[in-house]
Order: structure tokens, then sequence, then C-alpha cells
């Protein structure tokens, strides 16, 4: 159980995160629906962590696991009503629907808080697990019906929302979560309903599959734009959302593989503790890790340029001042040419020491372009003389707005390969990169 627990904490954490996430990130047309599925995720996560804690208490704490058993059958009529508001909201017959699951969860709790004798007799807490025994009467037949009704409403107006849809990405978005929610909702009826009437270890698998349900929901809400997101916390909060996850997938396969090979019930506690701070370490490291990974995988690329690593790199490069020399160098390195060579205000800025005079600097800013090409027409008289100082081809440096601002110089490509050989498409796509962001350090009110 002490697994369970964990998972079932973890995960409904995530969601929780994923409600906040939308609440803090959602426009001001989309805040009120947003702050439904905020409380959804809230009545889930109480849900969870309700639970969590009734299945792992001690046998002599009777009174907390009345208050756990308490916040299991409460925080589902809170995740019901809430995912009803969030699911009904502005539709036809949503204040229906709103108005029948908010009178049906009222009564409910009020019922449950006054008498609890209603939903159970007894409460068993022993080592072979913790359980209540149901009582089979009116409140806990109602209590089955009012979450039957209210899954249902919720079906239909998603059904609904599909249906008086017209754009075809949130038509996908809300689809994905109808099936998703579907598929959690039968779980959660099967486990959390039918099941404790009999046998009451397995209602964990309710809330879990739920949680999963509205994380996957959240990266919907962001894929497809089923509400419209806004705030710059929103960043932050999804690669908090993605690195917990994968801590969360880390812990489950580092117990199942820990029971499995030492045959014991679940890991110590000084343990559990260990692998944290290892996942805690891990996260931490993985940001260098990613980066120091793509700049070995942009070097060693030597028949492609990375594009992707190239624009990060510039577009950082474009926020701050600029050493031509060492950009010269970076494209060197990263477009894989022997040598690059930045012609700026009739200075030459290499990436390293070549043979080049004042003569052919002064060539290099006297060559005419050829109508709309980027690459400067070489005699072969030129070419000869250039590429006996390594400089195989010269091209203009326009910006975005087709501005001229210099030339730009380049030398052998490594690896043996010929210049005609080489993309010549993403060559071009750098130097307009590169262009704009020379322009833009030398007219920031421009750019």
């Amino acid at each position: 159980m002490q697994l369970i627990a964990i998972l079932l904490i973890t995960v409904s954490i995530l969601a929780l995160l994923s409600g906040i996430s939308v609440l803090i990130g959602a426009s001001k047309g989309s805040r009120a629906k947003a702050f439904m599925f905020f409380l959804t995720t809230f009545g889930v996560f109480g849900w969870a962590v309700s639970m969590a804690f009734c299945l792992t208490m001690d046998e002599s704490n009777v009174a907390g696991a009345k208050f756990a058993i308490y916040g299991i059958y409460l925080f589902t009529l809170i995740m019901d009503l809430f995912i009803v508001v969030y699911t009904s909201w502005k539709t036809k017959w949503g204040w229906l629907a709103i108005t029948i699951s908010s009178i049906g969860t009222i009564f409910m709790a009020i019922a449950l808080l006054y008498n609890h004798q209603l939903l159970y007799s007894e409460i068993n807490l022993s080592e072979a697990g913790n359980s209540i025994t149901i009582v089979r009467g009116w409140y806990y037949l109602a209590y089955t019906v009012l979450c039957g009704l209210e899954g249902l409403m919720v079906v239909i107006a998603l059904v609904s929302k599909i249906k008086h849809t017209t754009n075809h990405s949130t038509k996908r978005g809300w689809t994905i979560f109808l099936v998703g929610l579907a598929i959690a909702w039968t779980v959660a009826g099967f486990f959390d309903l039918y099941l404790p009437l009999y046998r009451y270890d397995l209602i964990w698998l309710g809330p879990l599959a739920v949680s999963i349900d509205l994380i996957t929901h959240y990266y919907g809400i962001l894929r497809y734009r089923l509400l419209d997101m806004s705030s710059s916390w929103l960043r932050m909060l999804s690669h908090v959302i993605i690195m917990s996850l994968a801590a969360i997938i880390y812990l489950a396969v580092f117990f199942v593989v820990f029971i499995s090979m030492f045959k014991v019930p679940s890991p110590s506690t000084s343990v559990i503790i260990l692998n944290a701070i290892m996942i805690v370490v891990v996260l931490l490291l993985f940001p260098v890790l990613n980066e120091v990974s793509a700049y070995v995988r942009s070097l060693s690329s030597i028949k492609e340029i990375d594009i992707p690593y190239i624009v990060k790199k510039l577009s950082v490069i474009s926020k701050e001042y600029i050493n031509y020399r060492e950009l010269a160098e970076f494209l060197a390195d990263h477009m894989h040419f022997q040598y690059v060579g930045i012609y700026i205000d009739n200075k030459l800025y290499s990436s390293k020491a070549i043979k080049v005079t004042s003569t052919d600097i002064a060539k290099i800013g006297s060559i005419k372009p050829d109508g709309k090409d980027l690459w400067l027409p070489l005699d072969e008289g030129v070419k000869t003389e250039l590429r006996s100082t390594g400089v195989e081809a010269i091209a203009i440096l326009k910006d975005c707005r087709g501005e001229t601002i210099g030339r730009i110089v380049f030398g052998r490509p490594l690896g043996n390969i010929s210049f005609s050989n080489r993309n010549i498409t993403d060559i071009e796509t750098i130097m307009v990169l590169v262009a704009t962001v020379i322009s833009s350090e030398k007219n920031p009110t421009k750019s």
C-alpha cells in the first residue's frame, strides 16, 4: 500500500498543478471556466490524498481513518459537481445540469456529515488492509445514482460541445477529453462504487484514472487551445508538471524492480528518501545534460546543419552585445566550415587567421550582387585568388526587411564535402537569421 499511496499523492498533485497552471495562465475571458477546472482538480487531489491516508492508516488511528473517509466521499462530490459545471458552462441545457448536480451534492454532503452511519457501519483497520463496511441502504444507492447521473450529464455536455464546434482542432481536443473521461469514469464507477460493496482494496484505481485523465486534458487545453491561455507563468508550470511526471514514472519503475529483485513488500524509508534525492538531482541536472547533448550533436553532425540548435543560440545572441569574431567562430563550428568571416562596416571578422590581404578585403566589399541572388558572382580569376587564401564563397547578408548590412565569407566545408553538395537552403536560412541578429543590434529601434 505504500507504493499505492505515493502514486496516488504524486499523481493527484500533478492534476492539481495542472489546474493551478490553467487558472494562472487563463486570459480574462476564460478565467471563470479555468477556475471550474481548477476546482475539479482540487476535488481529485482531496479525493486521492484522503484515500491514500485511509488505506495506510495505523490500526490505532480510528479517528484519523474516519476523517479520511469523510474526505474520500465529500471530495468525490466536489469533483463531480465542478466537472459538471466545467463541461456544461454556457451549453444549451447547462443550467439544468448544474442545478441538479448542485442540489444533489449539497443534500448528499449534509446527510453524510449529519450521520456517517448512512454510508458505513464500521471501519476495519488491519495489516491485511484497511476498509469500511458499506451500508447497502438508500444513501449509498442515491450516492451511486448521483455520480452516474453526473457522468451522463458530462457526456451530454461534451457531445453538445463537439457537435456545435466548427473548429476542427477544438473538436478534436474535446473528443479526446470525452473518450478519456468516459474510460476514467467507468473505472472509477466500477472500482469506487460497485466493487467496494465486496472488496475495498482496489478503490485507489478510481482517483488514479481520473487524475491521469485530467493531466491529459491539461495537455489538450494547451495543444488544442480549448481555453485562451496567455500567462508567462504557463511555461514554467508546464515544465514542473513534465519533470514531476518523469519523477513519478521513475519512482513507479523503481518500486516494481526493487520489489521483484529483493522480494520485500516495500523499500525502507531511507531507500525511498535516497531515491527522492536522486530524482531531484537528476531533474536539476537534466537541463544541463540536455544542453551539452545538443551542443555535441550539433558539432558532430558534419554532413548536416542542426538548424534548431543554431536558431536557439542566435536568439540568445540577439539579446546580448555581439562579438562578431565569436559569432564567426560559432558559425564555423556549427555550420561545419573550415572558415567563416563576417564583413561589416569595411572590417572582416574571421573565425580563424587566414591569408587575406587588405586588397582581398577591398575586393569583398566591392563585388556587386547579381539581381536578387544572395551569392556574389565571382569570375574565375577572383575565385582562384580567394581560394588560395581559404575562401570558397561570398554571400550578401540581408535581414528580414531585405536590407543589405554586409557580407559573409565561407571557407571549405569540413568532412571532404564539396561546397556544391552542402544544403544551400539551410545555409541561406542561417544567413538571414545572422543578418537579422546583426541588424537588431545595430538598429535597436527598428527591431
